[in-house]
């Protein structure tokens, strides 16, 4: 994190089919949240690409399903959707879980690094408290925005909206979402 702030990790940037990335780190999610009892699922709207750094956004959706999955208690559920954003030229990205939440007076403060939530069901559960930290400096170095939505006892949910690349506008077929 602190080589990406200062400027010494450069992204290598590329055409990227978000949809492609995203059901591939949703995979590797798939035995952790079965072994937790919490149903892992993505609703993926083939061909949305954007010029991305392959490497750092599966970085930045590896840690929104860790930490979904790992604060979602046993029979849950997280949820992962990409496709068309409301906004023209814009790809949404979002996370939704049915795990602890987050208080609203915590959400100002949880992309701050070394930030954790101070409660009872998070105080056992092992981490640095950089991982959104990570998160919000991918979207920001991808020129994106990302949004939080939570309740405590009813999950949250997070919105990263990212620029689509020219190939994405041109070329994305009509909505035909894909289910895993």
């Amino acid at each position: 994190l602190s080589q990406a702030e200062s400027g010494q990790l450069v992204l290598q940037k590329a055409p990227l089919d978000l949809g492609e990335v995203v059901a591939d780190v949703v995979d590797q999610f798939q035995i952790p949240a079965d072994e937790k009892s919490v149903k892992l699922t993505a609703t993926l709207e083939p061909g949305w690409v954007a010029n991305a750094d392959r490497t750092q956004v599966e970085r930045m959706i590896s840690n929104l399903l860790s930490n979904a999955v790992k604060y979602t208690p046993k029979d849950g559920k997280v949820h992962v959707q990409v496709g068309r954003d409301q906004a023209e030229g814009w790809i949404r990205l979002e996370v939704e879980d049915t795990g602890v939440g987050i208080p609203a007076e915590n959400l100002p403060h949880i992309f701050d690094r070394f930030y954790r939530v101070p409660n009872a069901q998070t105080n056992f559960t092992q981490g640095l408290g950089l991982g959104l930290s990570f998160v919000a400096w991918i979207v920001s170095a991808h020129e994106g925005t990302i949004e939080v939505e939570s309740k405590p006892g009813e999950g949250s949910r997070f919105v990263i909206r990212l620029p689509a690349a020219l190939v994405a506008q041109e070329t994305a077929p009509e909505p035909a979402a894909i289910s895993i």
